[in-house]
């Protein structure tokens, strides 16, 4: 890290940026940052990625960190999913989308499963929930094939 850190000095045109200034400031990040991760940790908020790679494959392990565990319940209608679902969402933080309504409110009802699905995975991109429970999805293999390709 003080290598790479160094490196970077050479054209921050900060006077400061020496090697005992970097070290003292990675070890205020350790004494620090690092309590406040580990907190986090406890309650399932923290995802570790390794960065070592290239950009891209870094970026990918990032997204796929931070989309949130997705649950699904399929069943038919009036076996009263809704309500076990609304409950299940209530009491553990959880967000509940009803993949139909997700449809038609983003006028989606005649586009082919492809866009749905891609319509889809960027609404779980911005959910700030850590765990979402899919009502109605999948409806068919495709869409499922679509979901599992997409989120990896």
């Amino acid at each position: 890290m003080v290598e790479r850190c160094m490196k970077r000095a050479e054209t921050s045109g900060r006077s400061d940026d020496n090697a005992v200034t970097i070290k003292n400031r990675i070890q205020k990040f350790f004494d620090e940052s690092v309590p406040v991760v580990d907190f986090y940790r406890q309650f399932g908020k923290v995802r570790t990625i390794d960065a070592r790679g290239g950009i891209g494959e870094v970026y990918a392990a990032t997204k796929q960190a931070l989309m949130p565990q997705t649950m699904f319940m399929v069943g038919p209608k009036a076996s009263g999913k809704t309500k076990v679902g609304e409950k299940l969402a209530e009491r553990t933080n959880m967000s509940l989308i009803n993949f139909n309504e997700f449809v038609l409110s983003n006028n989606l009802q005649n586009c082919d499963d492809e866009t749905v699905v891609l319509s889809l995975i960027q609404r779980l991109g911005v959910e700030t929930k850590p765990r979402v429970l899919l009502e109605n999805f999948p409806q068919n293999v495709i869409q499922a094939k679509h979901f599992m390709r997409n989120c990896k």
